[in-house]
């Protein structure tokens, strides 16, 4: 075996456990360069000692081992923030220390504290054999202090990655709530405005003044597009929350489907050319959400078009895909990438909407197996809703 194997054979069986870190790695490398056979790193939290990691040189891999012969060791010799050195009891000055490693029929010890960037103690690095061991404590000098640096800042990225995952999951739940929330909200206001809607329909029929008539279409209008944030708050808290789009699978005879969603923008007829659409055919999909797909691409082109100038819509089938294709053109250039419109609440600076409409077709699109496209040509951009015919 190579070292390149062996390397990548540790590196798996740490990465396989979820327990890969730099600690671990360290306290492999200094077992072998001390020739100890059991290597030990303990953190201290607030007043709390425990085992970080543990390995057995001889048995080549890291082990989980009762701490108590451990912690009776470093409380019996380790005192202060002084490194200990020895290599053989028997030529120990220290007969204390002597005593208590005899005790535990140990021959050899290496301790080493680990301070924090603070000048406080966070842990400490140990080794032990049960033979005496040779090793060049001039080295061990210079590199100890490196690695109870490198183990410090292991110890302290662990926090920092804890605090993060604590946070991000509070973050998380303060999230689903508020969509839960948001959601809640949408429903108990679609009735109202849905009420406020049809009444001012009916009251612009019924007046005969016209300048009542118009306050009724401002009303209209206006709760118009109150409606369509409250279906986009309903629709983006069903993605967020994971539920998706609830659909109802039918038959849907397409041609009849873009004249129905057209004739709703019929106030805005003098801007869109409708070029000839003949798709007389039925695709098997949600009638609803796609008449909300078709909406929200003429929706856009109108509130986001050159004023004046015409909107372009065609609808055909193209190697078994239903294209629908909305051109118009801007009325300022983009300051961001094409893909960052079907994201969440990208939106102009003049827009008096969410932002979601977009991001809401292509989730239509993508729940029907198909997508949403978006290319520019200069000052002209177009908008491709793509499905497959099933």
């Amino acid at each position: 075996m190579t070292l390149g194997d062996k390397a990548t054979q540790q590196y798996q069986s740490y990465t396989a456990s979820g327990n890969f870190n730099s600690s671990r790695r360290i306290l492999e490398v200094l077992c072998q360069h001390t020739n100890m056979r059991y290597g030990m790193i303990r953190k201290k939290d607030n007043s709390q000692w425990g085992n970080w990691c543990v390995y057995d040189s001889r048995l080549d891999r890291m082990i989980v081992i009762n701490s108590d012969t451990y912690v009776k060791i470093y409380q019996e010799i380790r005192m202060g923030f002084l490194p200990i050195y020895i290599d053989n009891i028997e030529q120990c000055a220290k007969d204390g220390w002597s005593t208590v490693l005899q005790e535990f029929g140990l021959k050899s010890y290496i301790s080493y504290p680990i301070i924090s960037k603070h000048g406080t103690m966070v842990g400490h690095l140990s080794f032990i054999h049960t033979d005496p061991v040779h090793f060049d404590q001039n080295k061990l000098e210079t590199l100890l202090p490196v690695c109870s640096d490198l183990i410090a800042i292991d110890f302290n990225t662990l926090s920092e990655v804890q605090t993060t995952k604590t946070t991000l999951q509070r973050e998380l739940n303060y999230s689903k709530n508020r969509d839960l929330i948001l959601s809640s909200l949408a429903h108990d206001l679609n009735n109202p405005v849905s009420t406020i809607k049809l009444l001012s329909q009916y009251l612009e029929v019924q007046l005969q003044d016209e300048k009542q008539k118009g306050i009724a279409n401002k009303i209209t209008e206006a709760s118009t597009r109150v409606k369509e944030m409250i279906d986009d708050m309903l629709d983006f808290s069903a993605i967020r929350l994971g539920n998706g789009f609830v659909s109802t699978y039918e038959l849907v005879n397409i041609n009849s489907l873009i004249k129905q969603v057209l004739s709703e923008f019929e106030f805005q007829a003098h801007h869109i050319m409708l070029l000839p659409i003949s798709v007389p055919i039925e695709i098997f999909c949600d009638k609803n959400k796609m008449g909300r797909a078709f909406s929200n691409m003429v929706g856009n082109a109108i509130k986001h078009g050159k004023l004046g100038e015409e909107i372009k819509i065609s609808a055909f089938l193209k190697k078994e895909n239903f294209v629908l294709s909305v051109t118009n053109e801007i009325s300022q250039l983009l300051s961001l990438n094409l893909s960052e419109l079907f994201k969440p609440f990208v939106r102009s600076t003049d827009s008096k909407g969410l932002g979601l409409g977009l991001y809401i077709t292509k989730k239509i699109a993508e729940s029907h197996d198909g997508k949403l496209a978006v290319t520019s040509k200069g000052n002209k951009i177009t908008f491709k809703l793509i499905i497959p015919i099933k």
